[in-house]
């Protein structure tokens, strides 16, 4: 039951991270940055949540991604080099959201995190 959790988790990461990255392809005056950057953030926090719930460490629903973060840095010294801040702000004002350099920014992050997680 749990691992189709951690299935189940994972699976939803990837499906966010795949719709960000659909939204990107499209012609740049079709592209609506706020649709990728909620896809990544949430495609980043469902990979970090997988990974946790992987590694039997537990994901309590609530908690911020920062703490998702520092969980899986207390865990796994490789995720020190993955740096989120840009997410913090822009979590707390979406109206940045509405950039695409910015969008191209969570992108990155969402396919940093994805490359930790799934290569783990």
């Amino acid at each position: 039951m749990y691992d189709q959790k951690i299935k189940s988790t994972l699976d939803l990461a990837g499906d966010y991270y795949q719709s960000a990255e659909e939204e990107l392809l499209k012609p740049a005056e079709d592209i609506v940055p706020y649709l990728v950057c909620r896809n990544a953030y949430r495609a980043i926090q469902n990979y970090l949540t997988g990974f946790l719930m992987n590694h039997d460490l537990k994901a309590n629903p609530g908690i911020t991604l920062k703490e998702i973060l520092l969980d899986c840095r207390n865990y796994d010294s490789r995720f020190s080099n993955l740096h989120l801040d840009l997410l913090y702000d822009a979590h707390e004002n979406e109206d940045v959201w509405m950039d695409l350099d910015i969008a191209n920014q969570f992108m990155k992050l969402a396919n940093q995190t994805k490359q930790l997680v799934v290569q783990n």
